[in-house]
């Protein structure tokens, strides 16, 4: 490989796992378009919406993987959530990441940047957070985690960066809730989509390994930070990663 390759891919392993960390998704909402753009910036061969999207799904497995650690810790953890939505979640994305190889990049593409603008305005709606205790619908909450979970396998992403406005908006929960327990939900839902693209051969070994350095390191780091951080810093540090995401993918 070659060094200015290993530097970018290291870098958006870095990045990615801190934001994971930070506001609680796997880091995808950055990652893929990173993947895609990034390195034709620097002059490197570029990557296909296939790879990157499998280099998507490992670098959110990991970064999920190294914050959920940390995260099922925290006293805002929720263990029915976790089960009744990351169930869901793993069925879907394992469906998602078989089928979305009858697709074709440009499909792909699309799928990501219509769910970026969902998950966009679903942020800008304020909800205000019902009590912790309140009983969660499991038959809806496993239906909505299905749905997240199969576009997610699709594009290769954890889905957190949609859980999160669906969390606060559809089911009202509190933000630190949210935060703690997405990324675990997205640890749980990326593991059928890595599975599946790792099968597929859509994850070149030496770049996930760079990527996997970087999130494992740095996811920890970033949940520490945002536990200190207020709930509405929190919502536009996504907002406005979206916002990037969708911009750059279109143009």
């Amino acid at each position: 490989m070659e060094v200015a390759n290993i530097i970018v891919m290291l870098a958006i392993g870095i990045f990615g796992g801190f934001i994971s960390g930070l506001v609680g998704i796997g880091g995808a909402i950055i990652v893929y378009p990173a993947i895609l753009i990034l390195p034709q910036v620097f002059g490197l061969d570029g990557y296909t919406a296939f790879v990157a999207s499998g280099l998507t799904a490992s670098q959110v497995f990991f970064s999920t993987l190294s914050g959920s650690i940390k995260a099922r810790k925290q006293p805002e953890f929720s263990l029915p959530l976790i089960i009744y939505m990351g169930g869901g979640m793993v069925a879907g994305s394992t469906f998602g990441a078989i089928i979305a190889d009858s697709f074709n990049a440009a499909f792909i593409n699309h799928v990501y940047i219509v769910i970026a603008i969902l998950a966009l305005i679903l942020m800008l709606f304020k909800v205000k957070p019902t009590a912790d205790s309140k009983p969660l619908n499991r038959g809806l909450i496993m239906i909505v985690g299905g749905i997240i979970g199969m576009i997610s396998g699709i594009v290769g992403t954890g889905g957190a960066f949609i859980i999160i406005p669906v969390l606060l908006a559809l089911f009202k929960l509190p933000m630190n809730m949210v935060v703690t327990n997405s990324i675990v939900l997205a640890f749980v839902s990326s593991v059928g989509a890595f599975i599946i693209k790792w099968l597929q051969g859509y994850i070149p070994v030496m770049d996930a390994l760079l990527l996997f350095i970087g999130s494992i390191v740095f996811a920890p780091i970033g949940l520490r930070l945002g536990r200190h951080l207020p709930n509405s810093v929190q919502k536009w540090i996504i907002s406005i990663l979206i916002i990037v995401a969708i911009t750059q993918l279109l143009g």
